[in-house]
């Protein structure tokens, strides 16, 4: 969480946390910072500081929540009386929240947690939520850096962008030579008593030959566009595909998946549109708008003037305008990813739905999603079309000025009418690029929101990557936790001080209540995170000094959550191999008691699974999962709840797979069933954060602890469900 939101003037530059409050104890509103170091807590209001407190003196701190406000304690040491720091409006809540953890924790450990991974920060100045500290808020980032960042992402494929851009001009120059040649028609070819109609005819050939010229250059134009544009896309999907690849679970974590398909998707396409379409267009505009109004005076300084007077007031306004129509159309994609999120989950979740016999009330709540963005992109479209008019009508004055003053040099024979046509002419080839820029401001602002979210994709630091002395090493299978702790928070770890030894072709058990900690004690194995301290070490070398490829072409893994990829039952199998043969997949289905079930299937091995392989039951993709294990032929096995989706019948029969399987590798196990557990090596019992126990299950049995207490309790819940069903 970056509760680094702003530092008072005058302020210790020691200071760590920094967080507004908006309402004193007596429930008035003002201005006011709680800051805090390492020793104290400071109380800043809108005169400076007003009061300070030392941390060493409180052995407790919360967040006390009451009825339209709320406010940060903390419980003295000297009298258990509590101290109020500061009081606040709902909206700071969860930032509070986060500090008083953080400060509790401090208290308790003598540990300051500089660093959370919450989910919750927020932009110091639009308060949208941020997905990591320190990240930049995609509507309040400078627009000038971003251009910056595009330019040269363009500047990759200048070749094409620069063809383009000159096929343009050369498609533009072309249809400038036309009011010259009106002129000529005008003044030239109606001179004297009879029409030159050889004069006309050659000016016809002229004119058809710029318009030929004109349509081949913009053919070969469109054929580059379109090149152009499917590179673009193409690498910047890529870029941002290979980059979701690199982050950290963690990451993962603070976003949705239609979040992440969003920015993969509309969000790339947008910024593709802009850049090879709009980008290329102004600068076409840009260099016509120039060489128009160098041709403009030079035919008639006085009318050019007329025409560009009007010019500066339209910028200045246009600016104040697109300042404007950033945060409306920012709001509206805030409202498109919400929509897309709740999409996602009500597709994903209609089982559940179904279930519950909520399709009404989704319906319902889907539409009013959906008329949240329709009156978000309304009030930005029609905020543009109402202040647009108000910088077609300033450019207008000019042009009636010049229509008016033009007219009158006609008819004073100051300039003939084929001068004034040919202006015309280059007044109305102006007004094109001068309107063009008007409206740049609206696509602009949607090209910076999508530009932005992007750019947090790929600036995204990768905190899992392979250290500088990372290696690819031959993984033997033995496994040692030293001194590991483990939080999702610092301030509030899952594993506490773990340190434990697994040798090579054991097969350990993970035994504790819910939430204890044993599938984190397997994501730090697979290394899907790293210890807060501590290490895991394979065959002696920290992991972080492994490569990850390295490290996991040696892992098979069967979660508890069992996801199949929407394709054939063979794919879903040989995706832990990809050069396997049709035998090899066939050998390990065997294994894993897959094989028959797959044979009587429609297709056999080619049918396909459907989306997350709901075709299947839920043993039968449990199966297809093992045996998917099984191909890898991996050194470390670890199973989270592997036949936790299976009847007893059917677990036996896995059961005795797995147990032909495991022979010879290095396996760790969950499962609810601790009956399953009863044959491994050793069991490691965690309770509360921390090894209680190790041992195997008659020893650990026989010390009735923390093991018997669960294997009891087990068979008492047991033993009531078999009276039930009696």
């Amino acid at each position: 969480m970056n509760l680094k939101i702003s530092i008072p003037k005058g302020c210790s530059e020691d200071i760590i946390f920094s967080l507004p409050f908006d309402l004193t104890e007596k429930g008035e509103l003002t201005k006011g910072h709680l800051c805090a170091d390492r020793e104290k807590i400071y109380i800043y209001g809108e005169d400076g500081l007003e009061n300070a407190f030392e941390i060493k003196k409180y052995y407790s701190f919360e967040v006390f929540r009451q009825s339209g406000c709320s406010m940060i304690r903390g419980r003295l040491r000297e009298n258990s009386k509590w101290q109020i720091f500061c009081c606040f409006t709902q909206t700071h809540f969860v930032r509070f929240a986060e500090l008083a953890s953080i400060l509790d924790y401090y208290a308790k450990t003598g540990v300051f947690s500089e660093k959370s991974d919450a989910p919750e920060a927020n932009c110091p100045k639009c308060g949208i939520k941020l997905r990591s500290e320190g990240a930049e808020c995609p509507f309040c980032i400078k627009r000038a850096g971003v251009a910056r960042r595009l330019v040269s992402r363009l500047m990759s494929y200048k070749k094409y962008f620069f063809a383009s851009v000159i096929m343009s001009i050369v498609s533009y120059a072309a249809s400038i030579v036309s009011p010259s040649l009106y002129r000529i028609v005008v003044d030239e070819v109606n001179k004297g008593d009879t029409p030159n109609m050889e004069l006309f005819f050659t000016i016809a050939a002229v004119i058809i030959g710029l318009s030929v010229l004109i349509s081949l250059v913009d053919g070969f134009r469109w054929k580059i566009d379109v090149r152009l544009s499917v590179n673009f896309i193409r690498d910047l999907r890529k870029e941002l595909f290979d980059k979701i690849q690199m982050i950290s679970m963690r990451s993962f974590a603070r976003r949705t998946s239609g979040d992440i398909i969003r920015r993969v998707s509309d969000d790339a396409n947008a910024l593709k549109n802009f850049l090879t379409g709009q980008g290329k267009a102004m600068i076409l505009n840009v260099v016509a708008l120039i060489t128009i109004s160098v041709i403009a005076i030079s035919v008639n300084w006085r009318l050019a003037l007329l025409v560009l007077v009007p010019m500066p007031v339209a910028a200045i306004l246009a600016q104040k305008i697109m300042r404007k129509i950033n945060g409306l159309y920012g709001r509206w994609w805030r409202k498109v990813c919400n929509s897309s999120k709740y999409l996602n989950d009500i597709i994903s979740g209609q089982r559940v739905v179904k279930s519950y016999g909520s399709e009404d009330r989704e319906t319902e709540r889907y539409a009013d999603i959906s008329g949240q963005v329709a009156s978000a992109y309304s009030k930005a479209e029609c905020t543009w079309y109402l202040l647009y008019p108000i910088l077609r009508y300033i450019l207008a004055a000019g042009e009636m000025l010049m229509l008016y003053f033009g007219a009158s040099m006609v008819l004073d024979f100051r300039i003939t009418l084929g001068e004034f046509v040919q202006f015309t002419g280059y007044a109305s080839m102006l007004y094109g690029p001068m309107e063009w820029l008007m409206q740049l401001p609206r696509a602009l602002s949607q090209a910076m929101v999508s530009a932005g979210k992007i750019f947090e994709i790929i600036d995204e630091p990768i905190d899992l990557d392979d250290g500088e002395n990372a290696a690819e090493m031959e993984i033997k299978g033995d496994i040692s936790f030293e001194n590991v702790s483990f939080g999702y928070t610092a301030y509030n770890p899952v594993l506490k001080n773990i340190s434990c030894d697994i040798k090579q072709g054991e097969m350990i058990g993970i035994v504790g209540h819910s939430g204890v900690g044993k599938s984190t004690m397997i994501n730090l194995i697979m290394r899907l995170y790293d210890p807060t301290s501590g290490s895991v070490k394979i065959d002696g070398v920290d992991l972080r000094n492994i490569k990850a490829e390295s490290l996991h072409q040696k892992l098979g893994v069967v979660l508890q959550e069992t996801f199949l990829f929407n394709g054939t039952v063979f794919e879903n199998i040989a995706y832990a191999k990809p050069d396997a043969t049709f035998e090899e997949v066939v050998k390990a289905a065997k294994i894993a008691d897959a094989h028959d079930f797959v044979t009587r299937l429609p297709d056999g091995y080619n049918t396909y699974v459907g989306e997350k392989g709901y075709s299947l039951s839920g043993g039968e993709r449990q199966r297809v999962a093992i045996a998917r294990a099984i191909l890898r032929d991996p050194k470390i096995l670890i199973l989270d709840e592997a036949t936790a989706s299976l009847d007893t019948q059917t677990e036996k029969q896995i059961q005795t797979a797995l147990n032909r399987l495991i022979k010879g590798r290095t396996t760790i196990a969950i499962a609810h069933r601790l009956s399953t557990l009863s044959s491994a090596d050793r069991l490691i019992v965690l309770d509360k954060g921390k090894v209680a126990e190790v041992g195997t299950h008659t020893e650990l049995m026989g010390r009735k602890g923390v093991y018997y207490r669960l294997v009891m309790a087990q068979r008492t819940t047991a033993a009531i469900k078999e009276a039930a069903n009696a």
